[in-house]
């Protein structure tokens, strides 16, 4: 069974904080324990919060007054810096994503996600250390990886040399199909070992597939 998880929400419109608290209150190992308006009222917070309130995630809007989110970011990480934020915004924006990692942010978001991605950036954050949605290309995840910006804690279980042959195909985006033709296997035994890769390694999309092939040096992007 899944441990809870404990996660802070800071944006300045209430209406947003209150739906996503709404929305993540329906999964049983997700526990909203604060909310905040700003990044001064939250930082504020933790400052006071109780020593033993343990928080895995926030759920960082960027933009907002009294201080962004980027600021709020790096000022929470030189405190705190194990602390996993991940960033929220409206705009798909590669220079936002770079801002972000660059100041401490383990992955980023846009606010116009279906719910269960938002689940699944919480528990692979928490898994492995960051979360991207797809729509970040595997060239930009290289170079946060070759600059030694993105840390990640992947699981230590091995694959198998199929399997890592699997990855090195996935990462060069064919489909599962194309993947059973060059190996000889069927579709369905592509599908099932794509699965068991993502549960080995804890890795929630083809991007955390990705990055462990990078960390792992089964492929290089020039």
């Amino acid at each position: 069974m899944q441990s809870k998880i404990n996660v802070v929400i800071v944006d300045d419109q209430k209406m947003i904080r209150q739906g996503i608290i709404g929305l993540l209150e329906k999964q049983e190992h997700l526990t909203v324990v604060h909310e905040a308006s700003n990044g001064l009222e939250i930082i504020n917070w933790f400052q006071n919060k109780p020593a033993d309130l343990k928080v895995d995630v926030v759920l960082m809007d960027m933009q907002m007054p009294e201080m962004d989110g980027w600021e709020t970011t790096a000022t929470l990480v030189r405190a705190y810096n194990d602390l996993k934020i991940i960033g929220l915004s409206s705009y798909d924006n590669g220079i936002f994503i770079d801002r972000l990692i660059q100041n401490g942010g383990r992955g980023y978001l846009l606010k116009d996600q279906e719910i269960q991605e938002l689940v699944n950036a919480i528990e692979q954050v928490v898994a492995i250390g960051f979360y991207f949605s797809e729509r970040v290309s595997i060239e930009k995840i290289t170079k946060y990886v070759n600059s030694k910006q993105l840390v990640t804690t992947f699981d230590t279980s091995d694959l198998s040399e199929r399997e890592k042959r699997i990855v090195q195909l996935i990462c060069t985006e064919k489909t599962n199909q194309e993947i059973a033709d060059e190996l000889f296997i069927s579709k369905k035994t592509v599908e099932s070992h794509r699965e068991r890769i993502k549960a080995k390694i804890k890795a929630k999309n083809m991007i955390g597939i990705a990055i462990y092939a990078l960390k792992h040096k089964l492929i290089e992007f020039n």
